[in-house]
């Protein structure tokens, strides 16, 4: 299993991120991705861009990055590392314990919770989970509903996603 079925609860861990912030799994806000990423996988690159977007969309949307990456390397992302500026974004490092409480084994894997169960969840860069996600999410917090990824952005439809490293 890469990702948790819909209607399933996260597990009931605590995240603490880079920058101090923590994150109780077994009480999520009302809305919520959590987005297990590498920093050297294309996909999860791709991904953490258009999260970083649908953010922009959706301020009062909480985004949550969880790093298999060490925690030297997931700093050097957070700083701007492929152009993927993350300051300010809360990173887990070192999060292959959470992958693995989740049963994921790839990047990226990608859960978004409504009412603290899993409403989307997808594995890859996945153009019609990421507009799913993005819909879904707008209509959670009562927001006008955008696509994410428009046909003029041309990433295609899939990119497959890559061993954790865990």
């Amino acid at each position: 299993m890469n990702v948790l079925p819909k209607g399933a609860e996260p597990p009931h861990l605590k995240l603490t991120a880079l920058d101090g912030r923590e994150l109780d799994l077994a009480a999520p806000p009302q809305a919520l991705v959590l987005a297990f990423v590498h920093p050297d996988v294309a996909a999860s690159r791709n991904v953490v861009g258009f999260l970083r977007k649908l953010q922009e969309m959706l301020p009062e949307l909480p985004v949550w990055l969880v790093s298999s990456a060490d925690r030297e390397a997931t700093e050097r992302y957070v700083k701007g590392y492929l152009g993927n500026y993350l300051e300010g974004y809360p990173v887990v490092a070192e999060g292959c314990a959470v992958l693995e409480a989740f049963g994921a084994t790839h990047v990226p894997t990608v859960h978004y919770f409504a009412d603290g169960k899993v409403d989307v969840a997808f594995t890859g860069f996945h153009k019609l989970a990421l507009n799913t996600l993005a819909e879904r999410a707008a209509a959670a917090l009562e927001a006008r509903a955008k696509p994410l990824i428009t046909d003029l952005e041309n990433k295609g439809e899939y990119e497959l996603a890559e061993p954790s490293g865990c």
